[in-house]
């Protein structure tokens, strides 16, 4: 009993140590900002600034340095490209917006206009055999507008009789 009652209070203490060290860090609204802008590379696919996982050494570091960032007053810009260098460009919330990348922001919509351009296709294909089928003729017979004319008169001396 008295060996859990240990094991519990020192997973406590690791618990507050790991929310200690983020309240620690992230001192500024600036820095807050930041991190929202970069992911924990943890493996939890979470922004910095939320990583949850009790005693993350990963995002106790990005905050660390981060925060050292900040104090120093260093530009957003430089900050994330020193990010950038030391990480990967996978330290990013979102893919910047410029070559292979910008990729991942145009393919939600290329994806939803061929979607679209596909059920068009075949909604105007399933309706071509359907007027064919209605008119008597189907659409590749080439009947000239003369030989059209003549039907309708006779179809509607037909129906007069």
């Amino acid at each position: 009993m008295k060996r859990a009652t240990k094991s519990a209070i020192a997973v406590g203490i690791v618990a507050l140590a790991g929310v200690a060290g983020l309240a620690a860090a992230q001192k500024t609204e600036r820095a807050k900002q930041l991190s929202q802008r970069m992911m924990c590379l943890c493996g939890c696919n979470q922004v910095l600034g939320e990583c949850n996982h009790v005693g993350c050494q990963m995002s106790a570091e990005m905050l660390a340095k981060l925060d050292e960032r900040v104090a120093r007053n260093d530009p957003e810009d430089l900050t994330l490209q020193a990010f950038i260098q030391e990480y990967g460009v996978h330290v990013l919330a979102e893919p910047p917006r410029e070559g292979f990348t910008l990729l991942a922001w145009l393919m939600p919509i290329l994806a939803t206009l061929a979607g679209l351009g596909v059920v068009w296709t075949v909604l105007h294909r399933l309706r071509r055999p359907a007027l064919a089928a209605a008119t008597g003729h189907t659409p590749d017979a080439g009947v000239s507008a003369a030989d059209l004319a003549a039907l309708r008169r006779r179809a509607d001396a037909e129906s007069e009789e």
